[in-house]
């Protein structure tokens, strides 16, 4: 549950604005210093710099009747040379450490963003937020909150870096404890407050227009504004207009409910800013309808067979072991549709023998049974989120797809089973379990959008920056509001990094602000 009692009503800045009214020479209906538009992490976080590194007044706008954000889903958090890397012997990991794993330094954790978006990321981007990562974790360790593990996201991914910092509690917790300590810190937090527009005076951010919970209208002072709205990954027309990937728009499934439209996005472009590099999506695959933590998603999620709705396979299935690669792999069918097929033996596996063969987080801990993953299915049948018959033939059927197709792929796929070796999509032995015994079941994925990862062009200062990348005077983007550290994909290579740049950034914002300000 958020924490009760934490944020002002929207009635109060309303009362607010009646008593500024009485004074008709006054510009704004209220005044802050700063202004943070969001609720999250991101925005949490740098009113919680700005309230207890200075005497500057700051509150908190956020459109919906809670704060959180996404951050309320994350799991981890990135950081590098932190002291919860340093109090430990080696990373944590289930079983034995595989050779040469070690916790990154700050130049390996900056350098891996730089190769991995094939030299698109904003270099001063990626050193401010890895130089300044493990302080994020120290900030939260003052805070209360305990580190239960530093580790990878996946464990059958060797190129992960080690920077996964599990918190006890998660993301929810995390946001709650932010959020009273932004308040006992004198941080004002309004819900039920959208902001509309930014107001600007000579090129120079002077404040917000927002809306209180009546719709009616209020204009905001501020020397400094701090857009942190989560970015556009629910608004399906921005993704249409800006992403790479073609029918995503059309295809998503909406697996976490956020409400990242793209507010600060509209705002920021209105006043002059460039979006650069904005279409990158972090997109995961997850079985139709359904939960990412549901028995039924984990079953889909594993790396069985896929097919696509002509029945044909097209990929090596160990593409699981990233949700962020299985999601641009899904989100790339025409249809946005594959099928995860499964025999009897594969159930029974899930279920109550080894469990799960790749994990996804804490949503699907890697080697965690699904007891109640035969009920999921039988539930999932009418809505066609998942399938069974007694014959591969009866599958397909029910699928919809080619029968001859597929029953040429299954033989093929089993053939490869046998012989411990998959020449067409060279998945590794370990992963491949044949689809031989009755019955025999398929489970819907499509692709969701988690968040968008692309944003509002930034500099090193977190400012937002025009097309000449000069600074729009007074105007800051932070987490996932901002650009800078991915190319075309988020980077699961760096775990945590969703979580640890929201929480790092509106740090740095907010002392840049405070150094131009105080």
């Amino acid at each position: 549950m958020p924490f009760a009692g934490a944020v002002r009503g929207a009635h109060v800045i309303a009362l607010l604005k009646s008593l500024r009214n009485e004074v008709d020479h006054m510009a704004f209906d209220v005044e802050y210093d700063v202004v943070c538009i969001g609720g999250g992490g991101s925005g949490k976080s740098a009113a919680y710099t700005i309230a207890t590194e200075s005497d500057l007044s700051v509150c908190v706008l956020e459109k919906l009747e809670n704060c959180g954000g996404s951050s309320i889903y994350a799991e981890g958090t990135c950081a590098s040379e932190s002291s919860e890397q340093a109090a430990r012997p080696h990373p944590d990991y289930p079983g034995e450490l595989p050779e040469g794993a070690h916790f990154p330094t700050h130049e390996e954790h900056v350098q891996r963003y730089i190769d991995y978006s094939h030299h698109r990321a904003n270099v001063e981007v990626a050193k401010a937020f890895a130089y300044n990562s493990s302080e994020t974790i120290d900030i939260y360790k003052g805070l209360g909150i305990e580190y239960t593990d530093v580790t990878i996201y996946a464990f059958d991914q060797p190129a992960e870096l080690y920077t996964f910092h599990r918190p006890e509690g998660l993301g929810q917790h995390c946001q709650d404890v932010l959020e009273r300590a932004c308040v006992n810190a004198g941080v004002d937090i309004f819900t039920n407050t959208p902001a509309q527009e930014l107001i600007t005076e000579d090129g120079k951010i002077v404040g917000v227009v927002a809306q209180d919970a009546d719709g009616n209208e209020m204009r905001i002072g501020a020397k400094a504004v701090v857009l942190a709205t989560g970015g556009f990954g629910n608004n399906m027309e921005m993704v249409e207009k800006y992403s790479w990937i073609p029918n995503i728009h059309k295809t998503h499934y909406q697996s976490v409910p956020t409400q990242n439209t793209g507010d600060g996005v509209r705002m920021a472009e209105a006043v002059g800013a460039h979006l650069k590099d904005i279409g990158a999506l972090m997109i995961i695959g997850c079985t139709d309808g359904r939960t990412l933590g549901s028995g039924i998603n984990g079953a889909g999620y594993q790396p069985n067979l896929w097919v696509d709705t002509k029945g044909k396979r097209f990929c090596n299935e160990a593409v699981a072991n990233s949700f962020a690669d299985t999601g641009n792999t899904i989100a790339m069918r025409d249809d946005g549709i594959v099928f995860s097929v499964m025999d009897e033996d594969t159930v029974t596996r899930l279920e109550s023998g080894t469990g799960s063969a790749v994990g996804l987080g804490d949503f699907i801990p890697i080697h965690k049974t699904m007891p109640t993953l035969r009920a999921e299915i039988e539930e999932a049948l009418p809505d066609g989120a998942a399938f069974k018959a007694d014959t591969i033939e009866g599958l397909a059927e029910a699928m919809g797809v080619d029968v001859e197709t597929f029953k040429a792929v299954v033989e093929k796929y089993n053939e490869a089973c046998d012989a411990g070796k998959d020449d067409e999509f060279m998945k590794p032995a370990k992963f491949l379990q044949p689809v031989r015994k009755a019955p025999f079941y398929a489970t819907k994925q499509r692709p969701s959008i988690l968040v968008s990862c692309g944003g509002i062009r930034i500099n090193g200062n977190f400012q937002v920056t025009d097309k000449d990348y000069v600074a729009i005077p007074g105007l800051y983007a932070v987490g996932m509001e901002a650009t800078g550290l991915f190319g075309d994909t988020y980077n699961l290579d760096v775990p945590g990094t969703a979580n640890g740049f929201a929480h790092t950034s509106g740090r740095l914002a907010a002392r840049h602000i405070i150094s131009t300000l105080a």
